[in-house]
C-alpha cells in the first residue's frame, strides 16, 4: 500500500510539473505577441490536417496586414456583432455569459457561447476544437494572460488576422479577397457587417452566401453599428450596452444542416453596397463614454 501510495504522489508531482512548464510555455507564446505576429495558429494547424485527411486541396490563405490597413468598418462592425464591451472588460462579458447559459438551458443544448473577442483569439491561438471542460478551463487562463500581456488594440489586431472566414480563409485580408476581390482596407459598410455576420459559422457560409440568416444579421449588424457609430459609422464610438438577450434571428444553423437556401453564388449579392441600414433611435446621451479608440 505505502509502495502504491509513493508511486501515486510522484505521478501528481510529475503531472504538476508538467502543467506548470506547459502554462510556462503557453505564457512565453503570449507574450511574444506582443512584437511578433503569429507564423499560423492551433485552429489553422486543424483545419489542414482535416482537409488533408480529407483529400481535398489542402491550402491555408492567412495574409497577415497591419491595423491602419483593415477597413475602420470592420472593425466596428467585428465590435457591434461580437464583443460590445470588448474595450471595457478585462477579458469575460459575465453578464454575456449569464445570458448564453439561461439560454441554452432553455433550449437543452448549446446554442449561444457568450465568448468575448479574447476568449475566441486564446481558443484560436492555442486550442483545438474539442468541447471539454480542459479546453474551457485553459482557454480562461490563456484569456487572462492575453488581457494582461498585451494591449487591446493589439489582442483586435491579431484576432482581426488570424480568426477563422471561410475554407481555408483566415483574417481579414484573405477573407476580403475570397469574397469581394478587394482588400481589406477597401470594404464597405455593408461588406463589413456581412463578413462579421459570417464569423460564428464561417465555413458554412463559404458555401451559403446568399443565406436569409446572414442577410438579417447583416441588417442588425448594420443597425448596431449607426447606434454605436452614427449613421455613417464614422463617429467617436459611443458605448452601448448589449441587449437583455440576444435576438432570435442570431441563431447560427450547424455546419450539418442541410441546406434550403439557393445555390451558393461566388460573390455575396450585388446589392450589399447600396442598400441601406434600417432607421434606428436616437442615440442615447446618458450612455457613459467609451474607451474604444476613435
Amino acid at each position: 500500500m505505502k509502495f502504491l501510495s509513493k508511486w501515486l504522489w510522484r505521478g501528481f508531482i510529475l503531472a504538476l510539473l508538467a502543467a506548470l512548464l506547459y502554462q510556462g510555455w503557453t505564457y512565453w507564446q503570449v507574450t511574444r505577441l506582443d512584437t511578433h505576429n503569429p507564423e499560423d495558429t492551433a485552429l489553422m494547424r486543424g483545419r489542414l490536417a482535416e482537409m488533408e485527411a480529407e483529400s481535398k486541396l489542402a491550402h491555408i490563405d492567412y495574409r497577415w496586414v497591419p491595423m491602419p490597413r483593415i477597413s475602420r468598418y470592420l472593425q466596428r462592425a467585428i465590435i457591434a456583432s461580437e464583443d460590445a464591451t470588448f474595450y471595457s472588460h478585462e477579458g469575460f462579458d459575465w453578464e454575456g455569459i449569464k445570458v448564453a447559459a439561461e439560454k441554452n438551458i432553455k433550449q437543452g443544448k448549446v446554442v449561444a457561447g457568450g465568448s468575448t473577442i479574447t476568449q475566441q483569439l486564446a481558443k484560436n491561438l492555442f486550442l483545438s476544437t474539442q468541447r471539454t471542460p480542459w479546453r474551457k478551463g485553459e482557454e480562461a487562463i490563456i484569456t487572462v494572460m492575453l488581457e494582461k500581456s498585451l494591449s487591446k488594440q493589439r489582442i483586435f489586431e491579431i484576432y482581426l488576422n488570424v480568426i477563422e472566414w471561410g475554407n481555408g480563409v483566415f483574417g481579414a485580408e484573405a477573407a476580403a479577397r475570397h469574397y469581394f476581390g478587394k482588400s481589406a482596407a477597401k470594404l464597405t459598410p455593408r461588406e463589413a457587417a456581412w463578413l462579421a455576420a459570417i464569423v460564428p459559422n464561417p465555413r458554412y457560409y463559404d458555401t451559403h452566401r446568399n443565406a436569409r440568416r446572414a442577410t438579417r444579421k447583416t441588417r442588425i449588424i448594420l443597425t448596431r453599428m449607426a447606434v454605436r457609430y452614427g449613421r455613417d459609422f464614422n463617429a467617436a464610438p459611443r458605448l452601448i450596452a448589449p441587449p437583455v438577450k440576444p435576438a432570435p434571428e442570431l441563431d447560427m444553423p450547424k455546419e450539418t444542416e442541410p441546406s434550403v437556401e439557393p445555390e451558393p453564388v461566388p460573390t455575396p449579392p450585388a446589392n450589399m453596397e447600396t442598400s441601406q441600414p434600417q432607421a434606428v433611435p436616437p442615440p442615447d446621451n446618458s450612455a457613459p463614454p467609451s474607451m474604444e479608440p476613435q
